[in-house]
C-alpha cells in the first residue's frame, strides 16, 4: 500500500472536514428557522407580550462581530506568516467570545428584573415591573395597545375613554420565552465554537499550524463567523418582529 504523503493527507483532510462544517451548519440553519417560524405562528395569538431586548444584548452583538474581525485577522496573519499576530489574535478571539456569554447572561438577568422567565413568567408580572413602550408592548390581535394611568386603550382611542376590559392575560404569549430559547440555544452551539477556538489556540501557541497548513484554523473560523451572523440575524429577528 502506497504511504500517503503529508500535502495528499493535507488535501484529503481539506475536502472531509469543510464539507462536514457546512453540513453542521445547514441543519443548525433549519433548527432556528423552525424556531423563528414557531415565533412567527405565536404572534398570532390573540394576546402577544412584545418584550424588547435589554442593552446587554446589544453590547453582546458588538463583542461577537469584534471577535470575528479578530479571528479574520488571526487567520489572515497565519497566511502570511505573521505567528504572534495570529497567537494574539486567536487569544483575543477567545476573550471577545467568553464576554459575548457573560453579557448574554447579563441580560438574562435584567430580563429576570423585568418579571420575565423562560417557563414560569407571567404576563401580569412583566406589566408590573417593567415600562410599557421601553420594556414592552401589548398587542391584540396584532394591534399595538395604548397603556394609560395602567389600562390598555385601543389605539384608536385618542381620548382614552374605553379601557379595553377582560384582557386574559394568563393565556398572552410572551416573546420572552423565545428570546430565552432562542439565545440560548446560540449560546450553546458558541460554547461549542469557543472550545474548538480553544484547540486552535493551544496548537497556534505549539506552533502546530504554519501558512501551508492551518485547516483547523480555518474550519473553526467558518463555524466561528457562522455563528456571529446567526446572532446577528437572531438579534435583528427579536427587536423587529
Amino acid at each position: 500500500m502506497a504511504k500517503i504523503s503529508p500535502s495528499e493527507r493535507a488535501e484529503i483532510n481539506k475536502k472531509v472536514y469543510k464539507p462536514l462544517m457546512w453540513i453542521a451548519i445547514a441543519s443548525i440553519v433549519m433548527l432556528f428557522a423552525g424556531f423563528s417560524s414557531g415565533y412567527i405562528v405565536s404572534q398570532a395569538d390573540a394576546l402577544w407580550l412584545k418584550v424588547f431586548l435589554p442593552d446587554e444584548f446589544r453590547i453582546s452583538s458588538v463583542i461577537i462581530i469584534l471577535s470575528s474581525i479578530t479571528f479574520y485577522i488571526g487567520q489572515r496573519s497565519m497566511a502570511k506568516n505573521k505567528i504572534a499576530l495570529a497567537k494574539s489574535m486567536i487569544g483575543l478571539t477567545l476573550v471577545l467570545g467568553i464576554l459575548f456569554i457573560v453579557f448574554q447572561m447579563k441580560g438574562y438577568k435584567k430580563l429576570n428584573e423585568k418579571g420575565n422567565f423562560f417557563s414560569n413568567g407571567k404576563v401580569a408580572l412583566v406589566i408590573e415591573k417593567g415600562v410599557y413602550g421601553t420594556d414592552y408592548i401589548l398587542l391584540k390581535n396584532g394591534i399595538e395597545l395604548t397603556q394609560k394611568d395602567g389600562q390598555f386603550y385601543d389605539p384608536m382611542d385618542s381620548g382614552y375613554l374605553k379601557p379595553i376590559e377582560n384582557l386574559d392575560f394568563e393565556k398572552a404569549n410572551r416573546s420572552a420565552m423565545y428570546i430565552f430559547a432562542l439565545s440560548g440555544i446560540h449560546i450553546v452551539h458558541l460554547i461549542g465554537g469557543l472550545l474548538s477556538l480553544l484547540y486552535v489556540f493551544i496548537k497556534t501557541l505549539r506552533n502546530r499550524y504554519s501558512p501551508d497548513d492551518y485547516l483547523g484554523m480555518q474550519v473553526s473560523s467558518i463555524y466561528w463567523h457562522f455563528l456571529d451572523f446567526l446572532w446577528l440575524y437572531l438579534f435583528a429577528f427579536l427587536t423587529f418582529f
